[in-house]
Formats: C-alpha cells, sequence, structure tokens
C-alpha cells in the first residue's frame, strides 16, 4: 500500500504469564501474574488514488449542498458582498484586502486540486514544480489572511464551505487511517470497513472509550490530515515538521516543567546532604542558601493498561 506518511503511538500492553513456585510445603505450584509494557503501534496515512480522491470531492460536494439548504451562507457570496460595499465606498482598504487574498487563496487551492487529479494530463516534473509553487503561495497567503482575521469576527467559520471544508478532513481522517497488524506490513484500517456511516461509528466507539490511546492516535491523524488537506503538505519532510509542530504544541512545556522540577530536586538533596567527614564541633560555618524554587509541576494520570494489543 502507497503511503504519505508513517508514524508510531505508543500503547501500553498489559499481558498474562504463568509462573512455576513452590509453596511452603514444597509442592509445585503454578502461578497466574501480569506483566506491563509499552509498545509502540506502527500507523500510517494512505495515500489516496484517484478514485479515492472523486470519492472525497463528491463527499464534499454534497456536504456543501447540504450546507447551503439549510441556509448557509457561502463564502463567495461574503466576499461578493465585501466586493460591493467597497465599489460603494464604505469599506475601508483592510476589507478589501481581505477580499483580494480570500479570492487568491480560492485560485490557488482549485490549481492545487487540479494538479492532485491531474485532469490535464501534465508530465510529473511539471505538476511537482507547479504543485510546490501553489503549496508556497497558499501557505503565505493563509498566514496574511489569519492576521486580519484574528481581528476580527470570523465570518467565514459559519458558511457552508467551511461546514463541508471540516466534514470533509473528517471524511480524510477515516478513509486514510491505517495500521499494522502484525508489524509485518500488513495494514488494516484504523476505523473499520464498510461505508462513511460505519467509520464514524467507530470513530464514535473509540472516542468514547477515553483511552488515552485512541485519543492520541485520532488527535495525530486529524493534526496531520488537516495539514495535508487545506495546505498540499505530502512529503515525508514536510510532515516531519507537521510532527515536530504537534510535538512542541502537546508535549514540550510538560517536558520542561519535569526537566525543571528534576533538576531543582538535585539541588535541594545536594544542599541538605552532609558531608561524611565533618563533625558537628569540626564543621565549618557555611552561609545559608535560598532554596531551590520548585517548578509547578502538572499532575498526569497514568494511562490506563489494555489487555490486548492491537
Amino acid at each position: 500500500m502507497n503511503t504519505l506518511y508513517k508514524f508510531d503511538v505508543i500503547r501500553s500492553i498489559t499481558s498474562k504469564y504463568e509462573e512455576k513456585s513452590k509453596n511452603d510445603e514444597g509442592e509445585e505450584v503454578t502461578v497466574t501474574k501480569t506483566k506491563s509494557e509499552k509498545k509502540p503501534v506502527k500507523l500510517v496515512i494512505r495515500k489516496p488514488n484517484r478514485r479515492l480522491y472523486e470519492d472525497g470531492e463528491l463527499f464534499y460536494a454534497v456536504k456543501l449542498g447540504e450546507g447551503i439548504k439549510a441556509g448557509l451562507l457561502t463564502k463567495a457570496f461574503i466576499v461578493k458582498k465585501f466586493q460591493n460595499a467597497m465599489e460603494e465606498g464604505d469599506e475601508d482598504r483592510e476589507r478589501k484586502e481581505y477580499a483580494e487574498l480570500y479570492y487568491r487563496l480560492l485560485k490557488e487551492q482549485e490549481e492545487l486540486e487540479k494538479l492532485r487529479l491531474n485532469l490535464d494530463n501534465e508530465d510529473e516534473e511539471y505538476r511537482s514544480k507547479k504543485a510546490a509553487e501553489c503549496v508556497a503561495n497558499i501557505q503565505s497567503t493563509q498566514g496574511k489572511i489569519q492576521e486580519y482575521e484574528l481581528a476580527q469576527n470570523n465570518l467565514f467559520d459559519q458558511t457552508a464551505e467551511k461546514r463541508a471544508q471540516n466534514q470533509t478532513i473528517m471524511w480524510w481522517v477515516l478513509h486514510t487511517a491505517y495500521y499494522d497488524r502484525d508489524e509485518n506490513g500488513n495494514y488494516e484500517p484504523v476505523f473499520g470497513d464498510g461505508d462513511y456511516d460505519k467509520k464514524i461509528e467507530e470513530y464514535d466507539r473509540l472516542e468514547e472509550k477515553n483511552d488515552p490511546f485512541w485519543t492520541e492516535v485520532v488527535k495525530k491523524y486529524a493534526y496531520f490530515v488537516t495539514f495535508w488537506y487545506l495546505n498540499g503538505v505530502n512529503s515525508q519532510e514536510q510532515f516531519n515538521e507537521v510532527a515536530n509542530m504537534f510535538s512542541r504544541d502537546n508535549f514540550e512545556e510538560s517536558l520542561d516543567e519535569e526537566k525543571t522540577d528534576s533538576e531543582d530536586s538535585k539541588e535541594v538533596e545536594k544542599e541538605e546532604e552532609p558531608k561524611p567527614e565533618e563533625t558537628k564541633e569540626e564543621a565549618p560555618a557555611k552561609e545559608a542558601k535560598p532554596k531551590a524554587k520548585r517548578g509547578r509541576k502538572k499532575k498526569t494520570e497514568t494511562p490506563p493498561s489494555e489487555e490486548s494489543s492491537s
């Protein structure tokens, strides 16, 4: 199976084993014990083929139609409204720039999608070069748009396109998430077989378990697939950068705090430990040192372990 990206998630596994020993009377008995170990589960994002792309586009179109039918405004309508207001002199320069940026973003995303589907039958080298240009333009434009949106009420969050986009990202997560069943490259879908409704039921079931392992799996898939779908991330190096971003967003602060606590603890122990060769009378006077400030440590929960491995 062709893959876009491979990554591991650590899972705590509890297994039972039997151990023979002798009791007080010298008789041999078998005792059942349990042991807990942590093992990495290999996960991949499947590389979509043409058929999967077509199914994904159809799903987006259906969800977009549902949103419009339900009364949600489209992004194009809002942009047009801004443009009309500008022609009447009611909008300032910032809103004009925002409308232009958003129009440019839509055009770049459309161009990137055409390159993915290769509707014009272009050669691979040309498509790769143009796709890289589109990705760079999309990222630059999105950065400028986000700067504006942070200072505005985000009108586009409630559009038909935004709703369809969010649901389509979930569709891609459900259809591209696979795991290595036996560590021999035999991949199976994380959310089972079947259509979207079947997969979303399995997703809900795993989410309701409130298992730290599955919580991390779902969170990572959503994070990686979102960057792939919106920003055109598709190489191992680009995904590695996204993975580093995920680690910084979720773990860096906790690791730093734990490191601080560990260093402070060692410092305190070092201060309190007396020298063995000094007696109460012989010990030289020491200046009082301020106690090391202990960092605030977050409370962490021990992940529940499972009886069977994935």
